[in-house]
């Protein structure tokens, strides 16, 4: 019988799409809100035994981890814990026991079929790496800098004429409890200054862009689905589209078959089912490659365009063949 394992979190509106599709379709599916576990979600995972048990008090549903056949891996959450009374080392050691819990769940479901596999997921997110490959495919990619140098910093500022941009590394999410904040990729506005800020951290700063239209490419097994993003109409999404407030129109585009080919080299090179590749298509309508999201949001893509992304993921989990 055919199982599918969503795991996520109880606020992921992306796996929301994944549901309403396996339901119309009538597949069999659980979703694993992990940060449930504890609250809601109890395993037992008797390995002498060979007993590998997650059991919803909800639901009231049991579940043998071996029964699922395909894995969504969506957005994880760490068990909420409750910290009273307790101290900062006693929070990080419960903190890591739930961790390494769901790490062992993982690894108990390596045989399933995941979209996408969890370490491949892991390893492609480094940026660094995948400006590396990219160029090793050979996509076009911006002039780039990650350097904790003051001179190289600003040597690179100079280079590109005073026209640069500073983004995030890893990810722009600062996760704080009380303010949380988003630092999105924003263009200098002066030569680097600070001595001490840069070589406190490294800094990420690529030539920064002329362009006509962002694009985001949504992989899914053998399907692209690839949209224009109409950023440059607002000047708050110039250099950055997530960073407005207003709806930006979306248009589907059909890419040379050269720049396909190469997004499914990257794919494949990253051991990957799902990609949101980000490109800019610049004045000369040049498709410059920026990054890929192994695990990125794609349901507003859908909602907008129509394309039917939900169904092509649904399709992968259920016939398991890509």
């Amino acid at each position: 019988m055919e199982m599918v394992l969503i795991i996520t979190n109880k606020q992921d509106i992306t796996s929301d799409f994944i549901v309403k599709e396996l339901k119309s379709q009538k597949i069999e599916f659980y979703r694993f809100n992990t940060e449930e576990l504890n609250h809601t979600c109890f395993v037992d995972l008797d390995i002498a035994g060979g007993r590998h048990t997650l059991f919803d008090r909800e639901l009231k549903m049991e579940f043998d981890l071996k029964q699922f056949t395909s894995v969504y891996f969506r957005r994880p959450a760490l068990p909420t814990i409750n910290t009273e009374g307790l101290s900062q080392g006693e929070i990080q050691f419960l903190k890591n026991e739930n961790a390494y819990t769901l790490e062992g769940i993982y690894k108990i479901l390596k045989d399933a079929y995941w979209v996408s596999p969890l370490f491949s997921i892991r390893e492609a997110e480094n940026k660094i790496y995948q400006l590396e490959l990219a160029k090793e495919i050979g996509f076009k990619i911006p002039q780039s800098t990650i350097t904790n140098s003051f001179e190289s910093a600003t040597e690179f500022y100079d280079h590109n004429k005073e026209s640069c941009i500073v983004k995030p590394i890893k990810s722009g999410l600062i996760d704080d409890a009380v303010k949380p904040q988003v630092v999105f990729t924003n263009a200098l506005t002066s030569r680097p200054s600070s001595r001490e800020q840069i070589e406190s951290s490294p800094i990420f700063l690529q030539n920064h862009i002329s362009k006509k239209f962002d694009v985001r490419v949504t992989v899914v097994g053998a399907s692209i689905f690839a949209t224009l993003i109409n950023s440059q109409n607002s000047s708050q999404t110039k250099v950055d589209w997530r960073s407005g407030e207003k709806a930006l129109q979306h248009t589907k585009v059909e890419l040379p078959n050269d720049l396909k080919d190469q997004c499914m080299r990257l794919m494949k090179e990253l051991n990957l089912r799902f990609g949101a590749i980000d490109f800019i298509l610049d004045e000369h309508d040049e498709y410059i490659f920026l990054e890929i999201n192994p695990n990125g949001q794609w349901a507003w893509i859908e909602r907008r365009t129509g394309y039917p992304i939900s169904k092509a993921i649904v399709k992968l989990l259920d016939e398991r063949n890509f």
